[in-house]
């Protein structure tokens, strides 16, 4: 497989815009999105943290549960627990509501990992995707840091120099039509999810 890494989900989301049950736990195609893509991740990575502030809910998964540090109960938060209990140094970070990422798409942004960069960051459709990408323990320190100064929006600590961006372009190669990157919010999204998985049957 060659260089160790680690994949986390962050399963600590409030739910706002899809109220009830967690999303990860919400079915497309008739399985659970977290199974689905703790599948995926499976295939690929040497170990599997979820970080969620409900330990208990998780305790099915074949994976190391753990809670945030930092008390902020944000997405930098989540991101910071699971690169600190990390035990590799490269840490792929999806959150919980990715039903379609697949297994080839990780595999290639980790492959982009090297020693000069301590972010590696996918383009998706709308941007730079922060929830599907690579972390090194390198930033440990500047999320720390940002924590502490409450400033929470992810890209904030990135290092410019120190961050390599993967192009769509490339990536279209792997997943034509980029449904690694589509993620449920809304119970709009959640119907047309399913309709995804069911034209994969077709």
């Amino acid at each position: 497989m060659g260089l160790k890494s680690t994949g986390v989900i962050l399963a600590g989301g409030r739910n706002s815009r899809l109220p009830g049950k967690k999303k990860g736990f919400r079915r497309i195609g008739g399985r659970m999105i977290m199974e689905r893509i703790h599948r995926e991740l499976s295939a690929v990575v040497d170990e599997i943290i979820i970080v969620t502030n409900d330990p208990s809910a998780f305790a099915g998964f074949d994976s190391m549960i753990v809670s945030d540090i930092d008390q902020s109960r944000c997405a930098l938060s989540g991101l910071h627990a699971g690169i600190y209990y990390a035990s590799y140094d490269r840490v792929f970070v999806t959150a919980c509501d990715t039903p379609f990422v697949r297994r080839d798409i990780i595999r290639y942004i980790l492959s982009k990992a090297d020693s000069k960069h301590d972010v590696i960051i996918p383009e998706g459709e709308g941007g730079l995707e922060a929830l599907l990408s690579v972390y090194t323990k390198a930033c440990l320190p500047r999320i720390e840091s940002n924590l502490k100064n409450k400033i929470f929006m992810i890209k904030k600590f990135y290092a410019k120099n120190r961050v390599k961006v993967v192009p769509a372009e490339e990536l279209k190669k792997i997943d034509p039509l980029m449904e690694s990157f589509f993620n449920v919010n809304t119970p709009e999204d959640i119907v047309i999810a399913n309709g995804m998985a069911e034209a994969k049957l077709k």
